[in-house]
């Protein structure tokens, strides 16, 4: 186990060189997007080659007024999504032979309880002011999509062991935490406190 947290210690640390320049690098690689070598090898880790810039992505789109734009692709390669490419690279290979090892916590979802399990994770989830889901970004906490509790999970995947955390609840009055650690659809870290008022 002790390898496993140092192993996503070591991925983390490679991220974050991402996370710090991408404000920095995007701007270039967007302005030099049609050069193949830029686009496909010097400064690929900077572009997303799952959603692009964000401008098909209905619920961001939609957020954005759906103007395909810099400023949209700035937002989501840069700020959102940081070189996500570079993130890709430690997606874990998903198939059904898994096996969960070792599971602990309580989850609650639309009002009913579920378990950790190796496809769950805690999250906060919204929708807009007309009740229609906007993923991490929106008018209103959603209680219907959000998963509300602490999950810890052990499991293998295609004989290799991973490991993965998640939290996500109310901690004071109207501020609200969510934490996400270890190995998710890939290694992943993820710590927000938000002020949330506005409740569907």
């Amino acid at each position: 186990m002790i390898f496993l947290v140092l192993k996503w210690i070591g991925i983390m640390l490679i991220n974050l060189l991402g996370f710090l320049t991408a404000p920095i690098i995007f701007p270039i690689a967007y302005y030099l997007r049609k050069i193949k070598f830029v686009r496909n090898k010097l400064l690929w880790i900077y572009f997303d080659d799952e959603d692009g810039f964000g401008w098909d992505v209905d619920w961001w789109a939609n957020s954005n007024n759906y103007k395909e734009n810099f400023w949209t692709a700035y937002k989501w390669c840069a700020l959102r999504n940081p070189a996500w490419n570079l993130q890709a690279l430690f997606t874990i290979n998903y198939n059904k032979s898994y096996m969960v090892y070792y599971r602990s916590g309580l989850m609650q979802k639309n009002g009913s309880t579920i378990y950790p399990e190796f496809y769950n994770n805690c999250v906060l989830k919204y929708v807009d002011k007309y009740g229609q889901y906007m993923d991490n970004k929106g008018d209103f906490l959603s209680l219907r999509h959000s998963i509300i509790g602490k999950s810890f999970v052990i499991y293998y995947l295609n004989n290799k062991k991973h490991w993965k955390f998640s939290y996500a609840n109310k901690i004071l009055k109207n501020l609200w935490c969510e934490i996400q650690i270890g190995f998710m659809t890939r290694a992943t870290f993820r710590f927000k406190l938000k002020t949330i008022k506005n409740i569907w």
